[in-house]
């Protein structure tokens, strides 16, 4: 029965050799694979033997070892290492085969094999094979992987005792790590850190500050220490996120029966003027009076928002002026300090600013350019991409592989598609940023666009808009944007916003396809336009799923007056947020109102789908662009 299997194979293979190289090995492949899943040992071993030049050769082999890694001889599982190890799965290979080697004690060919890796559990054992085995110890490195703000694991132990046990752990250390765990409420944690701070009494003590920090803060009457003073300056900042007044009037009392330092009175002031955001009418007055000298990221922009908020423009300025100079350079704060000359009546200044953002091809460079009346500048340059750079490139197992991979998922599904970006993202992150843009042109060139823009992206190369704004479905967004009526360059820059193009995107929370459409709003809006949805998985499908995208973004429309911000900021993060932030900064203009929205991923979200819808307008040739009106109602 065997021999007529083999027979009937080989007459197959044959067929697809005379028909296309590349198919009939494709094809020979896909076969091994099922054959190793059908333990048909004798098919797999020869259709093997016949893809050894084959990209994906290795693939075949790294699934026959897992498949049986037990009873693999550790001379097998080197060889593969020392041949592939510099391929993904060459280096997922050589991970199992430490974390075996560090099971078995096995230190010193646990040292011979280990490469960094991202891997925590790895990088413990690595500290603790350099220990057992007399080597000197990166103590930064561990240090490092203990100062974090939750548990590490339990492969960590040793090296941590180690520090412990050697004194490596400084006081202000442990207070650091405590802090952290405490932002993030892991009071286990901090339990646990705290024995090897001080005695279970302080433990305790800060356990009750953390739960009850009013009433804890006004009986405190330790003597002054250190640790006295650590466990005031934890629950004032833990009162003043709900009491303000509270906390300010027990740190006043505190302040002045215990010796703290001017760095502690300096930051804790910062942090209660902060937390007054919300509790107190002056909160402004509090964040302006912040000591230049203990002025961090979080106070900066707190009241540089709270300036814009209440439009106090010369204030804006000067807290502008106050941030680092490198920051102040960014394109973000140039635009708003040009604002702000501007509406104090410093229009010379602020035009030359206007100027120079207008140049950029950048959301703040394209709001500089609607100030002066002038066109966006795309500035769009193509990666040249040879034929000798394609060559050198796929002499590189994993992009190789990558491309095999790719061709694979588009006839046999997203099993194959995922090891194709796991191959492709590990050969990127051993290239440079130059290399790593011709590789997105490369991948462009396959018609792979989603990894084609991350990888342009992560290779800082901005200028060719052609791999990053490509107009993929055209056909299917047209025509959703034609029975919805809406606009054609919104749909497009919120595609690219959403998915980047990845049809099978799936989000954790559950939001799926090129617009991320959340399941019951899928069934929602498939109601109200006339669409019959058979299952969840109809979402993915192209058509449909730009369909329902498009209704929804029209029922947003027309919530939202046609307001296109807030049918943007409603996309993302429903319509009744996007309503109480229209309500609660009313007529302010358009920009502020954008940088204002509280939610970060928001804010980033409506801001890039504006700068995206800008550049499909260019690119679709759309001469009346967007226009853009503050969220407010009836405003003058």
């Amino acid at each position: 029965m065997k021999r007529f299997c083999l027979l009937f194979l080989f007459t197959t293979l044959m067929t697809y050799a005379l028909a296309d190289e590349p198919t009939f090995e494709r094809w020979k492949f896909v076969q091994a694979l099922d054959a190793l899943n059908e333990h048909d040992t004798e098919t797999f071993q020869q259709l093997t033997t016949e893809l050894q030049n084959y990209p994906l050769y290795h693939y075949l082999r790294y699934k026959e070892i897992t498949a049986n890694f037990k009873q693999v001889s550790a001379t097998e599982i080197q060889t593969f290492i020392r041949r592939y190890g510099n391929s993904y799965f060459g280096k997922k290979l050589r991970e199992n085969w430490l974390f075996r080697l560090a099971k078995q004690n096995d230190w010193e060919n646990f040292l011979r094999f280990y490469k960094h890796t991202k891997s925590v559990k790895l990088q413990c054992y690595n500290l603790h094979a350099q220990l057992v085995t007399g080597r000197k110890i990166n103590l930064q490195t561990a240090k490092e992987l203990w100062l974090v703000d939750h548990s590490q694991p339990k492969a960590c132990n040793f090296i941590f005792a180690h520090l412990y046990r050697n004194s490596l752990i400084p006081e202000p250390m442990i207070w650091q790590r405590i802090e952290l765990a405490a932002k993030k409420r892991r009071f286990k944690l901090i339990n646990s850190i705290a024995k090897n701070l001080f005695s279970e009494n302080w433990v305790q003590l800060l356990n009750k500050m953390h739960k009850k920090p009013n009433s804890t803060l006004a009986n405190f009457a330790e003597p002054d220490s250190n640790q006295a003073r650590k466990i005031i300056l934890y629950g004032v900042r833990q009162l003043a996120k709900k009491h303000f007044i509270k906390a300010k009037k027990h740190w006043l009392l505190l302040q002045s029966k215990y010796n703290f330092s001017a760095i502690h009175i300096g930051e804790l002031e910062r942090d209660i003027a902060i937390a007054s955001i919300g509790q107190t009418p002056k909160a402004f007055a509090l964040l302006t009076a912040i000591n230049k000298e203990y002025l961090n990221e979080k106070a900066s922009m707190a009241r540089i928002k709270l300036a814009m908020q209440r439009q106090d423009w010369t204030a804006l300025a000067d807290f502008i002026t106050e941030l680092p100079e490198k920051q102040q350079q960014t394109l973000k704060w140039r635009y708003w300090l040009a604002r702000a000359l501007e509406k104090t009546n410093k229009l010379q200044q602020a035009n030359k600013i206007y100027r120079e953002l207008a140049k950029q091809r950048d959301y703040y460079g394209f709001l500089a350019a609607d100030h002066l009346g002038t066109e966006h500048k795309m500035q769009h340059k193509s990666i040249i991409l040879t034929q000798s750079q394609k060559n050198k490139l796929m002499q590189n197992l994993s992009i190789a592989g990558a491309y095999e991979f790719y061709r694979l998922s588009q006839t046999h599904g997203e099993t194959f598609l995922i090891e194709a970006r796991r191959e492709w993202n590990y050969a990127m992150n051993l290239l440079d940023k130059n290399t790593k843009a011709i590789a997105a042109a490369l991948i462009s060139e396959w018609g792979w666009h989603h990894q084609a823009i991350v990888t342009v992206a992560q290779a800082g190369h901005y200028d060719d808009l052609d791999i990053r704004f490509p107009l993929l479905f055209y056909p299917e967004l047209k025509i959703a944007s034609e029975e919805q009526d809406v606009y054609l360059p919104w749909i497009y820059g919120v595609v690219r916003q959403e998915s980047a193009f990845k049809t099978t995107a799936r989000s954790r929370a559950g939001a799926l396809g090129l617009m991320q459409l959340m399941p019951a709003t899928g069934r929602l809006v498939a109601k109200q336009i006339g669409i019959k949805l058979k299952n969840r998985r109809n979402i993915l499908d192209i058509g449909v799923n730009v369909s329902l995208g498009a209704g929804y973004l029209r029922k947003m429309l027309d919530k939202f007056d046609g307001n296109y911000i807030l049918a943007s900021a409603a996309y993302n993060a429903g319509p009744g947020r996007a309503k109480r932030w229209a309500n609660k900064n009313g007529c302010i203009p358009a920009d502020v109102w954008v940088e204002l929205i509280p939610f970060r991923e928001t804010r980033k979200y409506v801001s890039r789908v504006l700068f995206y819808t800008s550049v499909y307008e260019n690119k679709l040739g759309k001469s009346s662009p967007l226009k853009l009106k503050t969220p407010g109602k009836n405003c003058n």
